[in-house]
């Protein structure tokens, strides 16, 4: 799943990409993926509506929309597999079934960029698409006041890049929890952002064992996830997301992030600082990345 780097990386492209753009109009062969409102009424709400900004929020992206004097925001989670493109496509029915042909070459013909199941058509004759292998990603649009109420909106913790994430905030909930520090990071509802990979690169750089409860991380710990979260958080965005599978950018090339990998997704290859294996083991039913040297469980 994207998740703070990749869904940043993407939002920086569409804001500098298609902000102010109008949208014509909309296409979808897989209609499930607009959750609220009914197919119908999305397409007359999103038809000539101005694309006034694009952020995030968590893992979220906001459309901010304005339209016959009203406001709308257009909310998407990319989910597992998502990920939006500009570009161009022909598209044709035939005997029920769709074809749908990238007539750009180049990093569009990669083959993860080819599961379009969502076009936006644009003023400027390109079109925005979402990919999605899985068909998970989700769509909901609305007036402004109701989207930001959202409860996917309203109940996610501090951005992990925002000073309201501190060791001040941090420290005394884990002291209140006695799951591993490693499950502690899937709860967006305590810091909106990070996810399976990030956290895996943050306690290999703090140095602690993704086992180690909660209740047993000391404050110096917590300022140093605190500390090293953002520096890796910030070098990832510089290097526009990992790209481990799906994940590609508005372009349609991957992230290079990946490659500065310390753990995740490096089990059984030599650990960058110690050369001891890197080893994989389950945690909440994820997997944990990790360096049985670096992160012993002695430090617990």
């Amino acid at each position: 799943m994207p998740e703070l780097p990749e869904v940043e990386t993407v939002v920086r492209d569409l804001e500098t990409r298609v902000k102010s753009r109008i949208i014509r109009g909309f296409w979808t062969n897989t209609p499930k993926l607009i959750k609220d409102p009914d197919l119908n009424t999305f397409k007359n709400v999103i038809k000539n509506a101005k694309i006034s900004s694009i952020k995030r929020v968590g893992k979220n992206i906001l459309f901010y929309l304005d339209k016959s004097n009203k406001k709308y925001i257009m909310l998407v989670h990319q989910k597992m597999t998502g990920h939006f493109l500009l570009g161009n496509w022909d598209i044709k029915k035939q005997n029920n079934q769709w074809t749908i042909k990238n007539t750009i070459r180049g990093a569009m013909d990669d083959p993860y960029n080819r599961f379009i199941r969502v076009i936006f058509y644009l003023g400027n004759k390109k079109m925005l698409a979402l990919s999605d292998l899985r068909k998970f990603a989700k769509i909901v649009l609305g007036e402004k006041e109701k989207i930001e109420n959202l409860p996917e909106l309203k109940n996610l913790g501090p951005d992990a890049l925002s000073k309201d994430f501190n060791a001040n905030y941090l420290y005394p909930i884990l002291q209140r929890k006695n799951i591993p520090i490693k499950q502690m990071f899937f709860d967006q509802k305590i810091i909106s952002g990070i996810g399976n990979i990030y956290a895996d690169e943050i306690l290999f750089k703090t140095k602690i064992n993704p086992k180690k409860p909660c209740k047993n991380i000391t404050k110096n710990e917590t300022k140093e996830i605190i500390k090293e979260s953002k520096k890796i958080l910030k070098k990832a965005i510089k290097h526009r997301g990992s790209s481990t599978s799906d994940f590609r950018d508005t372009h349609g090339n991957k992230g290079n992030y990946s490659d500065f990998h310390f753990a995740y997704n490096r089990e059984r290859k030599p650990c960058k600082k110690c050369a001891t294996l890197i080893a994989r083991i389950k945690i909440g039913q994820r997997s944990a990345y990790f360096c049985p040297k670096c992160q012993r469980e002695s430090n617990r």
